[in-house]
């Protein structure tokens, strides 16, 4: 038996497996969401909704569970007028995930990392007078705090909150360094000083060495790292450069320095160390052609990367010429930019370095669909699954991979939108859940299909099936009204 929208008659049990794949459906309209608020099952699905409706939202701060009032709070996608209600919420645990405004990644076909807005100012000062220090220390660890209220934060009553407002401090700057760098100790300061919005100013450099000199005349070890770190962004006096020259580790730090002389960066460009050479050949500003005429040897599978290639506004003429440089520390860097135009991804995706190209089938929208499946082939590390994904791979590579012995292959393949249709109706008698289950929700199925999937005698299946973007909107709207929504 069907209803007049061609949908089947639904039992409770096969209703209450239906509601939280249609919760997740993309398609699904304002209208579906929020008649759906009122399903429990369906609720852990709607608040991680990107793209959750207003109305919703609203109904979904006021539930009784406060894990799922967490899980809203954390949602990038909620509307100020639910970042109101949620930063007064009675469970700290709620107010924390909004103070926090923590990175999500994004792995479908494209790998990287984003940052929900910035909160209005006024929700920043409300949070960072929380009575719950565990809120006020997520607020510190928050890297789009206002600077204002970070300086206040340094005035905690709990030490641990006024640590991380100093430490977490995105662009710390010059003129508190000497204040945060009391807040922490040798680790903490290689961060600060990581993190520095100008040089280091000579007198407190001469401070910091001063207290590793002592604590090496007291039989402690150097501290290496921080006196690399200090050898990097301090603003360089005749002295200070000529201890930072003495050694190769330390010449390899100063080579970074923007303070550096331009005659010592010529000839630190022909240290006999690869190490100083590397870091002289990633200098931000460096004159082309001596930045191409220094030979660095590199190894393809150190994760190293150039902060400033990531961050600056470059031209495309730059971006061009960065795609062919000699240094592959530069290219794979590069390679990681979501801003690249397409002769710069198609020069890249020719690299001679197996992990360029990795990046650019990673990060890249426009990744040629042969280097998709030619790097799939040799690649088994995490992000293969975005690989696979990936809008360009190519149709023909995703069906041979139906037919893989392994099911993690075969249920990446399962989604793609090129698959012929006895090809997915292979994938849904398949012998693994996961693959049944990414078939039914692919788009490729068609309508009348999808719908048919409903009454699928496989759960997996047909949870999946009301998942489905093609699923018509009468067919969700029916299945609101058979469960009572």
């Amino acid at each position: 038996m069907s209803t007049s929208a061609g949908l089947p008659v639904l039992t409770r049990q096969r209703l209450g497996q239906l509601l939280p794949g249609l919760a997740g459906n993309p398609s699904a309209p304002p209208a579906v969401i929020v008649r759906l608020v009122a399903a429990e099952g369906a609720r852990g699905v709607l608040v991680q909704r990107r793209d959750l409706s207003p109305e919703a939202a609203v109904i979904l701060a006021t539930v009784p569970e406060a894990h799922l009032r967490s899980d809203l709070a954390a949602n990038p996608g909620i509307p100020r007028s639910v970042q109101d209600v949620l930063a007064r919420d009675a469970d700290p645990k709620v107010r924390m995930r909004l103070a926090e405004g923590a990175e999500f990644f994004t792995t479908v076909g494209l790998h990287g990392i984003k940052y929900p807005a910035p909160l209005p100012h006024d929700l920043y000062e409300l949070l960072a007078r929380d009575p719950e220090p565990m809120v006020r220390r997520a607020l510190a660890f928050n890297r789009q705090l206002p600077d204002d209220l970070r300086i206040m934060l340094l005035d905690d009553p709990d030490g641990r909150t006024a640590g991380i407002a100093a430490t977490e401090w995105p662009s710390v700057p010059v003129g508190r360094i000497t204040q945060l760098l009391d807040f922490t100790g040798s680790f903490g300061q290689q961060l600060l000083l990581g993190r520095l919005d100008g040089p280091l100013p000579a007198e407190t450099a001469h401070a910091l060495l001063a207290g590793i000199d002592a604590a090496a005349a007291d039989g402690e070890d150097p501290d290496t790292d921080l006196l690399c770190r200090i050898a990097k962004v301090t603003s360089l006096t005749p002295e200070l450069t000529a201890r930072f020259l003495a050694g190769a580790q330390l010449r390899a730090a100063v080579a970074g320095n923007a303070t550096l002389p331009p005659e010592l960066v010529a000839e630190l460009a022909n240290d006999p160390d690869n190490g100083v050479r590397a870091a002289i050949a990633v200098r931000r500003g460096l004159e082309p052609a001596l930045r191409e005429s220094i030979p660095v040897e590199y190894d393809d599978r150190s994760s190293a990367v150039v902060d400033w290639l990531l961050s600056d506004d470059l031209s495309r003429d730059d971006l061009v010429a960065l795609a062919g440089s000699r240094h592959q520390i530069l290219r794979k860097t590069l390679a990681m930019r979501p801003d690249l135009p397409d002769e710069a991804v198609q020069v890249l995706a020719e690299d001679e370095s197996f992990a360029v190209r990795l990046f650019v089938c990673e990060r890249q929208p426009n990744a040629p669909a042969r280097l998709l499946a030619r790097t799939a082939d040799e690649w088994a590390g995490y992000s293969r699954w975005d690989l696979l994904a990936h809008k360009n791979f190519p149709g023909d590579a995703a069906v041979r991979l139906t037919r893989s012995a392994d099911p993690a292959d075969r249920a990446v393949a399962a989604a793609h939108p090129g698959l012929p249709a006895e090809t997915l109706d292979a994938l849904l008698a398949d012998g693994d859940a996961t693959v049944r289950r990414r078939a039914a929700a692919n788009p490729a199925l068609g309508p009348g299909r999808v719908v048919e999937l409903l009454a699928s005698s496989d759960p997996a299946v047909a949870a999946a099936a009301a998942g489905n973007p093609v699923l018509p909107v009468t067919a969700m709207l029916g299945i609101a009204d058979q469960a009572g929504l």
